[in-house]
């Protein structure tokens, strides 16, 4: 072979190679497993065309494909959406993402996630902010998830698991219908569940936001029926906490949103007992991150406050300090006890009181 043909050929070869890439299908964002934020790049690449891959499938434990024109703005290419290879995605790859959900193919890279301090520009809101009753055996309620944003910041995608103790209730449920970011038909929202959690993601189709938040999902629950064997002796109450964790909100620009996310307290009684209600006072719009936590946290509040106290779940108080007025407050020396505990605030405008569960 004429020797110029033959390096020219060999150029050639290599520039193929260097175009092609290994793909896993349902790892969308390529970071190494089948998850719920994969909803989030086959969501923001939906319509996209590329060429189809060498080694096509639903289950295929890898395949080679034709780099694609066009990247996700942190980094991997659209090829990785393309979950069933196919040359475009579409629906089809959300039921290639179904089938591999959980599969791990790699070292799994950790995603940029960011941390949701309580200044954070969206917000997790529990039971439309209002208190639930306590509970006992067999009864049925729906709790709503609401995250808030403000009217001008635009949402794309959504994704987080949910956790509740399998322990205390004998049905759990998440409905997704109507969240804000499905609601108009531009958009899907899949949820995975096992005993324990539930993973979710919702996502818009393409590059197209929705301004402002609104409802992401109801949690429908009953509680067990044999609440004395689960107190058989006192306390005659105890508290069961629902928990999101690993919130990642997208903007248009796929560039996460913080996310200042809390749990929420559910009471749980025995037949004949009396649950008392401790009083639950914001007058200083407070919020507390993280909670749960080990009992270290930063209490952030909208107005000024100069005492801080912390009690435990019999009302005893645990520590109080007084300071300037200030509207941050970071707690790292405790050592506390697991449970839950109540922090006090108090300022001129008033008093704040917050749950916090230590774990």
């Amino acid at each position: 072979m004429n020797k110029c043909l033959l390096v020219r050929f060999l150029v050639l070869f290599g520039s193929s190679l260097a175009a092609q890439s290994v793909v896993f299908p349902g790892d969308a964002n390529n970071n190494g497993k089948v998850d719920q934020y994969d909803v989030l790049a086959i969501g923001f690449a939906y319509g996209q065309v590329g060429p189809m891959r060498i080694q096509t499938g639903d289950t295929q434990p890898q395949g080679i494909a034709q780099v694609w024109g066009e990247s996700f703005p942190d980094g991997p290419n659209f090829i990785y959406a393309d979950a069933n290879g196919d040359g475009l995605v579409s629906m089809l790859d959300f039921i290639t993402w179904n089938t591999n959900f959980g599969l791990v193919h790699n070292e799994v890279t950790p995603l940029n996630i960011p941390a949701g301090s309580p200044d954070a520009p969206a917000r997790v809101v529990w039971n439309n902010n209002q208190l639930l009753l306590p509970l006992t055996g067999n009864q049925s309620f729906s709790l709503p998830i609401d995250f808030v944003l403000p009217p001008d910041l635009g949402s794309n995608g959504l994704a987080f698991r949910l956790k509740y103790n399998p322990s205390h209730f004998s049905s759990v449920g998440i409905s997704l219908n109507n969240n804000w970011l499905t609601t108009d038909g531009n958009g899907i929202s899949l949820v995975k569940g096992n005993p324990g959690h539930f993973d979710v993601g919702m996502s818009r189709f393409g590059a197209s936001p929705i301004n402002g938040g609104g409802t992401g999902g109801t949690l429908n629950l009953i509680v067990i029926g044999d609440m004395v064997g689960l107190m058989p002796v006192a306390p005659d109450t105890i508290s069961t906490w629902i928990v999101i964790e690993d919130v990642l909100l997208l903007d248009g620009a796929f560039l996460p949103i913080p996310v200042h996310t809390d749990s929420f307290e559910i009471k749980l009684y025995r037949p004949g007992t009396i649950a008392a209600v401790p009083p639950v006072q914001d007058a200083l719009q407070a919020r507390l991150f993280p909670n749960p936590n080990k009992g270290a946290f930063t209490i952030h509040t909208a107005f000024p406050f100069h005492d801080l106290s912390i009690f435990d779940a019999l009302g005893r108080l645990v520590r109080h300090d007084q300071c300037p007025p200030r509207r941050q407050w970071t707690v790292d020396e405790l050592v506390l006890a697991p449970g839950y505990y109540f922090v006090r605030t108090r300022g001129e405008r008033g008093v704040s009181v917050l749950k916090m569960l230590v774990n």
